[in-house]
């Protein structure tokens, strides 16, 4: 039986999906890319922010026009279950995150010739992300409520995958293959204190596995991170100095209003820890324009800030109100045009932050993994340690008089900087795929 798959959301959702997946090819599915060639469509949705879950209602009538029985797993089947059963019914099953343990017996009802042999493994996960790379999910849930956020009413409280699972799978990741390891959670520096172990704990145990060449951490809680977890960057490892510390604001007001943890100071004191102790940071952050109160001298001050602090990689987002939040209850909520002009304002500034910090690499050079090949233009893609996977930042392309194949890893001099991308010449080839000794 083929089945074509839709993927939407974030990385802990495409973790989810490639369980489920693994889960159905074991039961004999094939999955297929074009939905014209499946008896069965899989539409994993997001349901986080208005946009997201646009995104997958979209989705969701597009494909029940192909006339073929649609699945519909994730967030947004989770937040929205008995209100997508009633305004679109003609969905063969909704399948939220808390089925996810029935999922072959769920499915029966739609499959009637299902096997549904054993469980969903989180051991056992069918990758679709590019060859060598893949997530680490160290948890689940939030503890945080902040006031723009439904996380924690759609996942449910924070709970850390047992250590012991974590070590087993970080062995499965190594015999898969795995060498761009991406550390994710939905508050990634709160592992472990719910089980007895912290997140310097976990990235020891990753130290274990020099087979990973690229490890990098995301979503960061600023207020959470410890001076030991900094210390041990500190010091020479195969650890990538990648940093994601999603901020959102620098005005202590709306810092308060959103109910997140800490002050200006803080943040900017922890900011200084990570370039001071680890000189060659890449520091990546999120914030969040149009909350609710945020007045001109607010956002003003997020600016400022920004330009101060010149980070690496920036993404903003424009609030939109989300049932259940605090922020949704908010009176002063900022017009849709105001939103969308200080959203315009801030990627302006860091498209320059940016370009500037780009050219100053010029000239430098990087380990990295290739991990394609564009016989259009003759350059590779590559991981390295400057760029979060899938191009959320930015990328790097190279080229080189050798060739070179999926997996070498090579040394890259920067020739030529662009607002988010950079473009090497690779001047070493450091090991090859075919010859690598683990």
């Amino acid at each position: 039986m083929n089945i074509g798959v839709l993927s939407l959301g974030c990385a802990k959702n495409q973790v989810d999906l490639e369980e489920i997946l693994h889960y159905l090819e074991e039961n004999g599915m094939k999955t297929v890319k074009d939905p014209k060639e499946s008896d069965l469509i899989l539409i994993n949705t997001c349901g986080f922010i208005d946009s997201a879950k646009k995104e997958s209602i979209r989705a969701i009538l597009d494909m029940l026009g192909t006339k073929k029985p649609v699945v519909v797993t994730g967030c947004l089947a989770q937040r929205y279950l008995s209100e997508l059963k009633k305004e679109i019914p003609e969905v063969a099953l909704y399948l939220p995150l808390s089925d996810y343990k029935d999922f072959g017996e769920k499915l029966l009802s739609v499959v009637k010739d299902f096997p549904d042999k054993g469980k969903i493994d989180p051991l056992k996960r069918s990758f679709i992300s590019p060859v060598h790379e893949a997530y680490l999910r160290i948890s689940d849930g939030c503890n945080n409520f902040c006031a723009f956020c439904a996380i924690p009413y759609i996942r449910g409280r924070f709970r850390s995958v047992p250590f012991d699972t974590l070590v087993k799978e970080l062995d499965v990741l190594e015999k898969e293959d795995i060498r761009s390891l991406t550390v994710i959670s939905q508050d990634t520096s709160m592992y472990g204190k719910d089980i007895g172990k912290n997140l310097v704990d976990l990235v020891k145990e990753i130290e274990k596995h020099p087979y990973f060449d690229f490890v990098k951490l995301m979503y960061l809680y600023p207020d959470e991170v410890s001076d030991d977890l900094i210390d041990l960057y500190s010091k020479e490892n195969h650890l990538s100095p990648y940093f994601d510390l999603p901020v959102q604001h620098f005005s202590d007001s709306v810092l308060k209003n959103m109910r997140r943890r800490g002050t200006k100071k803080d943040i900017l004191t922890l900011l200084d820890k990570f370039r001071t102790r680890v000189p060659d940071s890449i520091l990546r952050t999120t914030v969040m324009v149009g909350f609710p109160g945020e007045s001109e001298e607010d956002f003003q001050e997020l600016l400022s800030t920004i330009q101060e602090v010149g980070f690496d990689h920036l993404g903003c987002f424009t609030y939109s109100p989300e049932e259940g939040t605090r922020g949704a209850l908010l009176q002063d909520q900022i017009p849709e045009k105001v939103k969308k002009e200080r959203y315009k304002k801030v990627m302006s500034l860091q498209r320059k932050i940016s370009y500037k910090l780009n050219k100053k690499r010029i000239g430098k050079t990087y380990k990295c993994l290739i991990t394609g090949y564009d016989p259009i233009h003759l350059c590779y893609d590559c991981v390295n340690d400057l760029y979060a996977p899938d191009d959320i930042d930015g990328k790097m392309i190279l080229f080189s008089k050798a060739p070179l194949e999926v997996g070498d890893l090579v040394e890259a001099k920067v020739v030529n900087a662009l607002p988010y991308d950079l473009e090497g010449e690779v001047t070493k080839i450091l090991r090859r795929q075919n010859n690598h000794e683990r």
